[in-house]
């Protein structure tokens, strides 16, 4: 089911049939080739903890999920069949700070939004595109080294990665449009968590 421009959903990770995040989320698009997505500052969601309540970034351990605050203002473009998402970043004043690949597996529809669980490894590369570099290189070793992912898979995360950089760099679709000149309505407001994000 396609979702309406402006409705509030919600976008999960799940792990191994568990919630490992939840952010509402407003969409901007809902299209055959893409996926495109608002998390505005100030969004409170929900991110995993230890269960003594530290900061956990991959799941090689029991967790739960706390609430946060959303810092910055994002929209999280998914092209179709994509196993990647590339997500512009900017500061609560709406400077562009940069574009954000986050390797993911693809994003599916669920009843209440979308889903998808990352893939540890990231690139920042910078707002005219000029420079970049890999982000949680040690988080997808870790992932490695603990049996979350196999050395194979690890070198297919990191290829999802290249092409993605690939498609940006050559502002190919659907990144030859101005997003960085993209702003919501006013009306969009901040989305809320439901209360049955489960």
């Amino acid at each position: 089911m396609e979702r309406r421009s402006g409705e509030h959903v919600v976008l999960r990770e799940t792990w191994e049939g568990r919630v490992w995040s939840v952010r509402p989320v407003v969409v901007v698009r809902d299209e055959p080739e893409l996926i495109a997505l608002f998390i505005p500052a100030g969004t409170a969601w929900l991110r995993p903890r230890t269960l003594e309540d530290k900061m956990l970034r991959i799941p090689d351990q029991p967790w739960m999920v706390r609430p946060a605050v959303w810092e910055n203002n994002v929209l999280r473009l998914s092209p179709a069949g994509a196993d990647y998402a590339v997500l512009l970043i900017w500061d609560m004043a709406w400077r562009f700070q940069f574009w954000y690949v986050n390797i993911e597996e693809r994003v599916r529809r669920s009843e209440l939004g979308y889903d998808y669980m990352d893939r540890a490894l990231d690139a920042v590369v910078s707002p005219d595109l000029s420079e970049w570099h890999w982000k949680d290189e040690d988080e997808l070793e870790d992932c490695v080294a603990k049996g979350i992912f196999t050395t194979d898979r690890a070198a297919d995360i990191r290829r999802s990665g290249e092409a993605a950089l690939e498609r940006l760099l050559a502002r190919q679709a659907p990144f030859d449009e101005r997003w960085e000149d993209w702003r919501p309505p006013s009306s969009w407001g901040v989305p809320a968590l439901p209360d049955a994000w489960e």
